[in-house]
């Protein structure tokens, strides 16, 4: 009975914690605009291709495949997401502030409980986040598998609550509506 009421002490503690934090405090970034870039579809196909035929173009699949880049300021990342290998959208404000307020911040979830896929990411989904036009955050999200891959201008950001399966249904229809627009 003691190691229970305990346990729930513990866990309404860090409930606590975590809720006496502002807004700001607790978002992933500090950001009053979002550039969101989509991997173009016939792009895909031709990076399958040539990864199948032993043709790698290394900058693109560290990109897609791996946690690159490792700092905010590196050209070679962003000289490649606008290329025309992705399409760019800027995010009108009321898909910032949902962002801002509903996606990107800490907060206490059961995650841990979710189902887990195995398979390797492939980042086709970049936002890249800014304040005042300097780069303050990227996360690149994989839908198929929902792992994401976040680098921020704020220290010690809590993620591992991020990417719940209602957050990745939200924010692949959210993408889905820039995506169209296009077509």
């Amino acid at each position: 009975m003691f190691r229970m009421r305990k346990r729930y002490s513990i866990i309404l503690l860090v409930f606590l914690l975590i809720s006496c934090k502002s807004n700001d405090e607790k978002a992933f970034f500090d950001f009053d605009s979002v550039e969101y870039y989509s991997l173009n579809k016939n792009k895909e196909v031709e990076i399958i291709e040539n990864n199948r035929n032993g043709i790698k173009d290394s900058i693109l699949n560290k990109i897609l495949y791996s946690e690159f880049p490792d700092a905010l300021d590196n050209d070679v990342f962003y000289k490649n997401v606008n290329s025309n290998s992705f399409s760019k959208f800027k995010l009108s404000q009321k898909d910032i502030e949902y962002l801002k307020n509903d996606v990107f911040h800490e907060k206490l979830s059961f995650k841990m409980f979710e189902l887990n896929k195995a398979c390797a990411p492939e980042y086709r989904d970049i936002l890249v986040f800014k304040k005042n036009n300097k780069i303050s955050g990227i996360a690149k999200i994989c839908f198929s598998c929902g792992q994401f891959y976040i680098i921020s201008s704020k220290r010690e950001i809590q993620t591992e609550n991020f990417g719940t399966e209602k957050e990745y249904k939200s924010l692949e229809k959210l993408f889905n509506t820039y995506k169209k627009d296009k077509n």
